[in-house]
Parts: structure tokens; sequence; C-alpha cells
């Protein structure tokens, strides 16, 4: 098996860690919003990039969970 690293990602787990406290930011903006509404879908986006993001360095689907500690 073959191990991919990243330049400048020495270690992605720890990086995407240090976004956890956006993630959780954005959540509560997006529960602000009406629900469904172009607000809320454009923090939708957001969330699914970072989501997306996470997986492909760590291989870890849904990184960020439900909004919950999911270490």
């Amino acid at each position: 098996m073959v191990r991919q690293t990243y330049v400048g990602l020495p270690d992605p787990l720890r990086e995407f860690e240090k976004l956890r406290p956006f993630v959780v930011q954005l959540r509560a903006m997006q529960r602000c919003c009406k629900p469904f509404g172009r607000d809320y879908h454009a923090i939708a986006v957001t969330l699914d990039a970072l989501e997306t993001t996470a997986y492909h360095f760590t291989r870890r689907p849904h990184f960020y969970g439900d909004g919950g500690d999911h270490r």
C-alpha cells in the first residue's frame, strides 16, 4: 500500500481539527437562516466544501460529523 503525502500538510488531522471551531460557527449561523433558503444553502456549500476537503486529506468520511465531537 502506498501512502500519499501532501506538501505543506505534514499532519492533516491536526490542521483540519484547527478548523472545527469555524465549522461550529458556520452551523450556528446556518441555524439563524430560513431553513433551505438561499442563505442556508450558501452556508451549506461552505460546510460541504470543508467536509469534502477534510475527507480528501484525511480519508475520514464525515470528519466534522453532525456538529458533535466525533474524534
